[in-house]
């Protein structure tokens, strides 16, 4: 009867269910739950740390890790980045490496395609080997980036130094969209992999010339080929500061998903001369005045001067306007000094006159606050 009671006291919906009451507490701590199994080691890993994971962990590790979206889990070395929407030398241009072999992770989605080969913005990778991993759960294949590949059979297609390993989950790749890791790097001796600083061995003491100008250079070979869209992502203009940058930017197309541009532009010696020794003096472009923050110089191994970086902040005249903007406007300025290994490159197809320079601008937007 006692029971009949409580079941009389329970509280009934209009449909008929029965609303139980909570369960008591039980008596007792809680059990610890398990642990997590996160790359907390490679998250938080010192900079000077090399990352060098192996197959089994990218593609056993990080690849569940990032289609579960456990981004903090993941490694800060692996980016996100279309990796078959641009040139490889523009992604190392852009993304910083994860080791000081001059290599890098990206995560990307790509879309199958038949046969061996992967388009990427001016080229194209061909699949030079395969092999299985985790039993032949997975798989790993080797590309060479080959450009001028856009039309097959085209008579200027050549080869480049450019190298990069596919890590895939075979159980997704007969998927329309299959999430992969793109590990990027240069053939070894190549003239692109001695600019970027890589030898042998990798013992500190052997290698003289660890700050290589690797962004200097990148952006220098990108500067070659100005005006060919299919190859180049960085735009000619006469004056970064003749207009505000956001009239500036809206006659380009973005470099990259992160909305920058870059702007190639050939100044004459006297005006950079100028401009260094009145470093401070804001530099004024539309209705307001690019404001120097910070500069830094890149030297080689014996000390020479390579060029120069320097990160302004765009400032408007308006009190009203900077009071409202949620964003800002910041630029990057890219100098090449005396001792920028020029003999070594390829030359520009129309050289600049004797007392011109070139500089390279990065233009991007952040949200206010943000300081880069």
């Amino acid at each position: 009867m006692a029971a009949s009671s409580g079941l009389r006291d329970l509280e009934e919906t209009e449909d008929g269910w029965i609303v139980l009451p909570p369960a008591p507490p039980k008596s007792g701590k809680p059990p610890r739950p398990p642990p997590r199994a996160t790359a907390t080691d490679a998250v938080n890993a010192s900079p000077d740390e090399a990352f060098d994971p192996t197959p089994d962990v990218i593609v056993g590790r990080y690849l569940p890790l990032r289609r579960a979206l456990r981004c903090d889990g993941l490694p800060r070395q692996i980016h996100d980045a279309d990796v078959y929407g641009a040139h490889p030398g523009f992604l190392a241009a852009v993304y910083p490496p994860a080791n000081d072999r001059s290599e890098w992770f990206f995560f990307v989605c790509r879309a199958q395609c038949q046969g061996g080969r992967r388009r990427a913005g001016p080229g194209a990778y061909r699949l030079g080997s395969e092999a299985r991993l985790l039993g032949g759960a997975a798989y790993c294949h080797a590309f060479r980036y080959y450009e001028d590949e856009a039309e097959v059979g085209s008579a200027s297609t050549k080869e480049t130094e450019w190298r990069m390993d596919e890590y895939g989950d075979c159980r997704s790749a007969a998927a329309a969209f299959d999430m992969v890791v793109c590990k990027l790097y240069t053939a070894r001796g190549g003239i692109v992999h001695t600019m970027l600083g890589v030898h042998e061995p990798a013992s500190p003491s052997h290698r003289p010339d660890m700050n290589k100008p690797q962004v200097l250079v990148q952006l220098y070979l990108d500067s070659l080929n100005l005006g060919d869209p299919r190859r180049c992502r960085m735009h000619a203009t006469a004056d970064v500061f003749a207009a505000h940058p956001a009239v500036l930017t809206v006659a380009f197309p973005a470099a990259n998903d992160r909305s920058e541009w870059f702007f190639a532009v050939h100044r004459r010696r006297r005006e950079l001369e100028e401009n260094d020794e009145d470093k401070a003096r804001p530099r004024r472009a539309g209705p307001g005045a690019y404001v120097l923050v910070r500069e830094g110089r890149v030297v080689n191994g014996n000390g020479g001067d390579i060029g120069y970086r320097r990160v302004f902040l765009y400032r408007e005249d308006d009190a009203t306007v900077r009071r409202v903007s949620r964003t800002e406007w910041w630029m990057e300025e890219y100098g090449f000094r005396k001792d920028f290994p020029h003999g070594e490159l390829p030359s520009a197809k129309a050289p600049m006159d004797e007392d011109e320079e070139l500089v390279v601008y990065k233009l991007y937007l952040k949200m206010l606050g943000h300081r880069r």
